[in-house]
C-alpha cells in the first residue's frame, strides 16, 4: 500500500508541477533542479571537503568567501567563474565556500543546474526571483559547442535580462574553458560578421565579475596536497616514502593535480591506517 501511495504522489507531482515557496527552501541548503518537472531535489549535505584541505589557493578562497558572504548578507556581489585545468579543485572551491557560508547563514541556498538544462533557466528564475532567500545557481563543468545556442540564456541571466533580473540570484560556474565557448567560428570571408560572432562567443565570460583561473600544479604544491590529505585521513607513513610513492603515482597517471593527489592517498588507506 505504501508503494502504491508513493506512485500516486509521484504521478500527481508530474501532473501538477511544484510551485515552491520560501518555506520549501528551509528544508535543505542545496537542491538539484529538474526542469522537466519543475522539481527541486533536496540535497541533505553538500558533498565536498573541508576548506583547510584546499592548498595553494588561499587568495582565491578568500575572494569567493567574501563575495558569498556579502551576497548572503544582502549586499552587492558578483557572479563567479572558476576555470582552468582539470582536477584542481574548481568545483570543490565553490561547494566548500558555499557550504561553510550557508552553515552560518540559513538565508543562502545553492541550486545545481545541469549543463543541458541551462537553456531553460527562464522558468527557474520565474520560480525563485521573488522568494525571500538568496540563491546561487551552480553550473558545474560547463562549456558550449559550436552549434549550441543555450549559452544565450546564461548570458541573458548574467546581464539581468531574464524576467528583469533577480536581485536574490547569482551564478557560480566552473569550466575547463576560460571563455566557455570555442573561439572557432564560421567562415571568415565576411570579416565583420566573423569578428562580431567571435566577440559574441568570448564575451560571455566578461559577464562574470569574478573570474579565477587554475593551472596544473607544480611538484611542490602537488606534494603539499598529498601530505595534507594523508594527515587528514590518518595515514601513518614517513614523509620521504610518501613523497616518493606520490611522484611515482603522478608519473603513472600522466598528470599532476589535487584530484590525482587525493586519488593517490585514497589508494593508501587500506595499507597505512
Amino acid at each position: 500500500m505504501e508503494e502504491y501511495l508513493k506512485r500516486i504522489a509521484e504521478a500527481l507531482e508530474r501532473a501538477f508541477p511544484l510551485d515552491p515557496d520560501t518555506a520549501f527552501f528551509e528544508k535543505a541548503d542545496a537542491f538539484i533542479w529538474e526542469p522537466n518537472r519543475n522539481h527541486f531535489s533536496e540535497v541533505s549535505s553538500i558533498s565536498t571537503i573541508d576548506i583547510s584541505l584546499l592548498k595553494g589557493m588561499d587568495k582565491e578562497i578568500e575572494q569567493v568567501r567574501l563575495n558569498t558572504k556579502a551576497f548572503a548578507d544582502g549586499n552587492l556581489a558578483n557572479n563567479v567563474l572558476v576555470w582552468g585545468a582539470r582536477g584542481m579543485g574548481k568545483s570543490t572551491l565553490i561547494k566548500s565556500v558555499v557550504k561553510a557560508t550557508s552553515y552560518k547563514n540559513n538565508n543562502l541556498k545553492i541550486i545545481e543546474v545541469a549543463r543541458d538544462d541551462i537553456g531553460q533557466m527562464f522558468s527557474l528564475l520565474k520560480t525563485i526571483k521573488n522568494l525571500d532567500k538568496k540563491f546561487i545557481i551552480f553550473c558545474d563543468d560547463i562549456s558550449f559547442d559550436d552549434n549550441e545556442t543555450s549559452y544565450k540564456s546564461l548570458k541573458s541571466l548574467l546581464d539581468g535580462g531574464l524576467i528583469g533580473g533577480a536581485q536574490n540570484v547569482l551564478v557560480y560556474a566552473t569550466s575547463n574553458r576560460r571563455h566557455l565557448l570555442s573561439r572557432k567560428v564560421g567562415n571568415a570571408d565576411n570579416y565583420m560578421r566573423w569578428e562580431e560572432e567571435l566577440d559574441e562567443r568570448i564575451s560571455i565570460s566578461d559577464r562574470f565579475g569574478i573570474s579565477i583561473g587554475f593551472y596544473e600544479c607544480d611538484q611542490n604544491l602537488y606534494l603539499e596536497i598529498v601530505r595534507s590529505y594523508a594527515k587528514s585521513f590518518g595515514i601513518n607513513i614517513e614523509t620521504e616514502e610518501l613523497d616518493k610513492r606520490a611522484l611515482q603515482w603522478q608519473v603513472q597517471r600522466g598528470s599532476r593535480s589535487g584530484r590525482v593527489a587525493k586519488q593517490f592517498v585514497v589508494s593508501l588507506l587500506s595499507s597505512y591506517q
